[in-house]
């Protein structure tokens, strides 16, 4: 069900679309995560939330 959506989520908006290649494990979630958060603290231009 969780691929489907992701797969389908985008349907109504024109030209854009989604492919669910595989999923991973935890650890490779986590250091996903972590990633994003560092290239956020070594970003000059944040956003003001």
């Amino acid at each position: 069900q969780i691929s489907h959506f992701f797969e389908h989520y985008k349907d109504l908006e024109k030209g854009k679309w989604v492919k669910v290649e595989s999923w991973v494990g935890v650890d490779d979630a986590r250091a996903e995560i972590l990633a994003g958060v560092e290239r956020y603290r070594n970003s000059s231009d944040k956003p003001a939330f």
